[in-house]
């Protein structure tokens, strides 16, 4: 007999025999994740399972979601079962539960429990991000509305990443290098290491105007692609809750170039 500290017998038997029914690479998700990882009660209980593409969705009582659960950090082990995380769980839900009922379970995730923060949502939302998912803007208005005056303070997020960087031994980047490849007028970006064509650039602009600027920021990143760079984006809110996530992605993007460029 499996258990998990928190969560109903019954239901935690229910997930069980849902992801192993579901089989190979199945993810006990939505309001199953939330049960199992002792937060039971706070949504009704249902017994849902994700999957990657390819798989069917037709397994009888079970609500099975087909899409890719990546990146891995997404998912996470509770007493040997698969399990998305919390933050994945809550962005999943998204698409189901209504606006004021996500605000509410957002509050009490980061404000009563204690499991998720403001920056570990954001990343998580980002990661996974695209147009078209259902409701994806009703959980940005949530984390907007509780960003101080809906804007992350951008300078004082750099200044953190820049001391993580030199807490990494990275090689001090440059400050406000010229956009490679940008043509329509002038154009920086935040740090650059332009040994191996790498570009980080910190964003603390809420979801709304993020969503306004979206196309020049992709045009930009076209233009830095096309001279070779490589663009890494983070959010300040990341910087400031998940500081150990953002410095690994930077570690590894550093690393993979210098592989690629230097040798």
């Amino acid at each position: 007999m499996f258990a998990f500290a928190g969560a109903p017998v019954a239901d935690r038997a229910r997930v069980w025999a849902a992801v192993l029914q579901v089989g190979s690479g199945a993810v006990a998700s939505h309001e199953s994740a939330l049960c199992l990882h002792g937060l039971s009660g706070l949504l009704p209980f249902r017994s849902v399972v994700s999957v990657g593409p390819g798989h069917t969705s037709t397994y009888g009582a079970i609500e099975v979601h087909r899409f890719a659960l990546s990146p891995v950090e997404h998912v996470t082990l509770v007493d040997g079962l698969r399990v998305t995380t919390v933050e994945r769980a809550l962005v999943d839900l998204t698409s189901i539960v209504t606006l004021r009922r996500l605000a509410w379970l957002f509050d009490e995730l980061a404000q009563v429990h204690r499991v998720v923060t403001l920056g570990s949502v954001q990343r998580c939302l980002r990661q996974v991000e695209r147009r078209g998912r259902r409701r994806i803007s009703n959980l940005q208005d949530v984390l907007d509305a509780r960003s101080a005056d809906g804007v992350a303070p951008r300078s004082g997020a750099e200044r953190q990443m820049d001391e993580l960087i030199a807490s990494a031994g990275l090689p001090l980047p440059v400050k406000e290098y010229p956009l490679p490849g940008w043509e329509l007028g002038v154009g920086f970006v935040d740090r650059a290491w332009p040994e191996v064509k790498l570009i980080l650039e910190v964003d603390g602009r809420s979801w709304h105007s993020r969503e306004q600027s979206m196309a020049l920021d992709r045009a930009r990143d076209r233009a830095a692609a096309a001279s070779g760079w490589l663009v890494v984006r983070v959010l300040a809110d990341e910087v400031r809750d998940v500081p150990d996530r953002v410095l690994a992605d930077l570690v590894a993007a550093y690393e993979a170039r210098r592989r690629q460029l230097v040798g």
